[in-house]
């Protein structure tokens, strides 16, 4: 293949994954996910969470052969700065778009550890629970790709299909079964650090082309270290070489020394931009050209950096260590969760320590929550972390997709089968508010609801009716807080339900 049609062939495989990637995320059917929630799993730092070897083993070897293509093909947020920078060019002056936008910088090689080391930090920090993975996952570039897209086109996307979906209704056409409302999966603290981080990021791929790759990103530092040994690499042919410069104006992550004819590999993000910018044809991707050995004052000075790369880089693989009813009985209004409550986590998280350990807040199973039970959190403890709440739905027996799409192992995968015997919290109840037990009145909706027949209903001394919990029995899917009519009937104006379900540290088998 020619040398300008590689650059061609990245781009076209860059924009079907994003697109891929993408559709993951606001797809609401779930039709996407099964066959491309690989796309998530397969991101460098999901991948060392959930020790998914395969996916290491393989993005290892492909930067091993083809150099940083993880950067400009795979990465979410490196082809959003790419297509930032496209825009840039697009923009300006053709003169100096012809010219090049770009000049030769030396790498910023000390902040680059401290970011590696910052993220490394973090992550071991995430791991032992000191802290959420969440902060970490805030520097990881998948994550937060997953933020913006889960606060910016997930709501879009879904207005647009219910606008959609509504003109259809009203000609007798239905092309979907249910449109989840717009903005029910919004949360203010979580799309603040999309919008920061989309800002910073922009700024940076506006000014400075891949100056985030390079400088903040942990990933890029990581597969910079292994990218140094690629077997294929862009070449300088100086017998061919005029020294125009043009390839070092046109380079976006600023790595090409036109005057000493190097390219430092571990920067390079083999965007291909420089083979199509030389009009000599100096330059090509080919197989790595063995060079003479440094001096050994050289030597030393690579040791050094290279034991800091290898220590840091291992430090971080240790990371891998309309109006709704209730079926006719009672109509059901939005309710306010209850306050000071143990979190739910879906089933498949094991525990919360290890779900808060393992998740990096990328909000991908928030936005393939069929049943709007995901919320993410605001608390500190799990900053950005989903959580159960049954104000707008349950968590139904039936539904496994979270556990199917996370990517870092916060949620594992369990078949229907087994989530129907996994216990993740217990109902209780709130007597002073609960129309049946409090006023007398014939409701029994948690009871008609519960799935695991867990709940029932004893005559009080009063003689009213009061629902009790079988604990044993109890799986804590939150149908009876979602169905509960409390504050909706009757005397009552309860602001929250007078069941609910409060979550468990470990999971247990019921």
């Amino acid at each position: 293949m020619k040398s300008h049609s590689l650059k061609y062939l990245r781009i076209v495989f860059a924009v079907l994954f994003i697109t891929a990637l993408s559709l993951v995320f606001v797809d609401f059917s779930g039709r996407a996910a099964l066959w491309l929630a690989w796309t998530a799993k397969i991101q460098l730092v999901p991948a060392l969470l959930a020790v998914n070897v395969t996916a290491i083993v393989i993005l290892a070897a492909l930067t091993l052969v083809f150099g940083r293509v993880y950067c400009s093909v795979i990465c979410p947020l490196g082809v959003s700065q790419d297509i930032v920078a496209w825009l840039r060019n697009r923009f300006s002056k053709k003169q100096k778009r012809k010219l090049g936008l770009y000049k030769y910088e030396k790498p910023r090689t000390m902040w680059r550890y401290i970011f590696l080391g910052l993220f490394a930090v973090l992550a071991v920090l995430g791991l032992l629970a000191v802290l959420p993975m969440s902060i970490a996952g805030i520097m990881d570039p998948y994550s937060a790709y997953g933020r913006i897209a889960g606060q910016a086109f997930v709501p879009a996307w879904r207005s647009a299909m219910g606008s959609l979906a509504e003109a259809q209704a009203s000609h007798g056409n239905y092309l979907f079964d249910k449109v989840p409302a717009a903005t029910v999966n919004f949360n203010m603290a979580v799309a603040i650090v999309a919008a920061i981080t989309f800002v910073v990021v922009a700024i940076f791929a506006f000014r400075t082309g891949r100056g985030y790759c390079n400088t903040v990103c942990p990933v890029g530092t990581i597969l910079g270290f292994l990218s140094r040994f690629s077997l294929l690499r862009p070449e300088i042919d100086t017998d061919k070489c005029n020294r125009c410069g043009s390839c070092g104006r046109h380079c976006k992550a600023k790595c090409i020394d036109t005057k000493n004819h190097k390219i430092d590999y571990s920067r390079c993000v083999v965007c291909m931009d420089c083979l199509n910018n030389c009009s000599q044809g100096a330059i090509s991707y080919t197989l790595a050209r063995r060079k003479a050995a440094p001096a050994a004052e050289e030597k030393t000075v690579d040791a050094g950096r290279r034991n800091f790369m290898v220590g840091t880089a291992l430090a971080t693989a240790a990371v891998a260590s309309a109006k709704v009813t209730d079926g006719g009985f009672a109509p059901i209004k939005k309710k306010q969760p209850h306050k000071g409550i143990e979190p739910s986590v879906p089933a498949g998280a094991v525990s919360l320590r290890h779900f808060r350990s393992h998740c990096t807040a990328c909000q991908l199973c928030v936005s393939e929550c069929p049943n709007e039970v995901l919320r993410p959190s605001t608390s500190l403890d799990g900053f950005m972390q989903p959580v159960m709440v049954f104000t707008d739905g349950f968590c139904r027996p039936e539904c496994n997709r979270c556990g199917t799409v996370c990517p870092t192992g916060a949620i594992t995968p369990v078949s229907v089968a087994q989530k129907s015997t996994i216990k993740t919290g217990t109902a209780k109840v709130d007597a002073s508010i609960c129309i049946s037990a409090a006023f007398g009145q014939t409701c029994g909706n948690c009871v008609r609801h519960c799935p695991a027949g867990a709940i029932k209903m004893i005559k009080q001394d009063d003689g009213n009716m009061r629902p009790v919990v079988d604990e044993s029995y109890c799986i804590g899917c939150g149908s009876c807080e979602y169905h509960c009519p409390s504050g909706t009937a009757g005397q009552l104006s309860a602001k929250h339900a007078a069941i609910y379900v409060s979550g468990l540290d470990t999971h247990q088998t019921v």
